[in-house]
């Protein structure tokens, strides 16, 4: 078992497997200042819970990832769109409250289940398409298609621009992660200025042909920030929820589908289980969004001096909620490395956050991640790896966890 000493939290090798670094954390230094980052990260779920629990000291304005602000080339880049504000995920009290509020609706739980026969019709025709096969490369055939289609729906945009969503979607979580060449980052840049010009004119489309969608529901919102009327949105305001909204429904959801499968790979014993108890598919779900979440982190920085944990924390400085550490700590989580479908509390986890900014989606992902392990399990007999095609390597990030590829094999059920 390596020691904090031995290892660079910052190395690809480590975000590629970062589970005995998050081990090593909890042990020695909970609260553990990354050598030359100037920042902290939080790695057990009791610290984690209290900074999300206090979002009046650590603010969410900092941004959520690692990347750097922008220099002069890519603001210049940026420039050619709208420059980012704001709303979400990068927003504190009380304006975040009144951003929520608008897009809430649109994520309600009746709302959510009302898409179940359409989520599980997406579902059985990506099947239908590689079914007779006997294999498929999960990830690009079904863990992608199948959340970027319901989202494409909600947002009432074009199936057949897919392709262009997926990449909009990547480019904007990539600069998050830590791992880009300059070539990329200013790839990414240019990336989201086109997604911000397609979606101002599906918005401008809106004004004159509105529709039962979420690109009308933001054009007729109103908001009154402190000191302000109540307003309609800007059009700043608008793509920025709605890049939050196509990241969020898509990015995480085919990240624990692909892990999730990949878990029962590796778990045979539980896959049959699964197959012979089905009941137990939403205790499995959180199993695989604890042992394997999609999102490792997230930053938040001190407003005023305070402490974690007893370690003086000085205002200003960032820390990394380290999710995956937390859902991982023994203190919380008995055999905290196991799947176990009888947890007491499945969803005690923090994959989703906790507090103010927990996920806006957590129920659609939940639904969709149900959908899908039951379908595959029931229309797939003898699901197994590909032989000789998988590394089981993932997308670099220290912010994100998403397999680049699952290959595999089975008989149609």
């Amino acid at each position: 078992m390596p020691s904090l000493a031995e290892i660079n939290p910052l190395a690809p090798e480590t975000a590629e497997c970062p589970f005995p670094f998050y081990e090593a954390m909890r042990r020695e230094c909970p609260v553990y200042q990354v050598p030359g980052a100037g920042f902290f990260i939080v790695s057990r779920f009791e610290d984690v819970l209290h900074v999300l629990r206090h979002p009046e000291i650590f603010s969410s304005k900092s941004g959520p990832g690692l990347r750097p602000v922008p220099d002069e080339e890519i603001l210049a880049i940026m420039r050619q769109g709208w420059m980012p504000v704001n709303t979400l995920l990068t927003q504190d009290p009380p304006a975040h409250s009144r951003y929520r509020a608008l897009v809430n609706k649109a994520f309600s739980a009746r709302r959510v289940a009302s898409l179940e026969p359409s989520i599980t019709a997406i579902a059985n025709d990506l099947i239908d398409r590689f079914i007779n096969d006997g294999e498929v490369e999960l990830v690009r055939q079904f863990a992608v298609p199948l959340p970027l289609t319901v989202i494409a729906d909600a947002l009432g945009v074009d199936r057949a621009d897919m392709d262009r969503f997926k990449r909009w979607s990547d480019d904007s979580v990539a600069p998050l992660g830590g791992f880009l060449t300059r070539e990329r980052e200013i790839e990414c840049a240019k990336s989201i200025v086109e997604f911000q010009h397609y979606f101002a004119e599906r918005l401008e489309e809106r004004r004159t042909s509105p529709r039962d969608d979420i690109l009308t529901d933001l054009l007729n919102a109103h908001i009154g920030l402190e000191g302000e009327e109540s307003r309609p949105l800007d059009m700043a305001e608008m793509l920025s929820i709605l890049q939050q909204i196509l990241v969020a429904g898509n990015e995480t959801t085919t990240n624990l589908i692909a892990s999730g499968m990949m878990l029962l790979i590796h778990h045979p014993e539980v896959m049959q289980r699964l197959r012979a108890q089905p009941e137990l598919i939403p205790n499995f779900v959180e199993e695989a969004l604890r042992l394997e979440s999609p999102v490792q982190g997230l930053f938040r920085q001190a407003v005023v001096d305070t402490e974690i944990g007893g370690t003086p924390i000085p205002a200003g400085t960032r820390i990394l909620l380290s999710y995956a550490s937390a859902n991982r700590d023994e203190a919380e989580f008995p055999h905290a490395d196991q799947i176990d479908l009888e947890r007491e509390a499945p969803e005690g986890h923090l994959a989703f956050g906790r507090g103010i900014h927990y996920c806006l989606g957590a129920a659609l992902a939940r639904l969709e991640a149900r959908i899908a392990f039951t379908l595959l399990l029931s229309r797939l007999k003898n699901i197994r790896a590909a032989e000789g095609k998988n590394d089981y390597t993932h997308v670099p990030s220290v912010i994100l966890r998403g397999l680049k590829a699952l290959y595999l094999e089975f008989e149609p059920s």
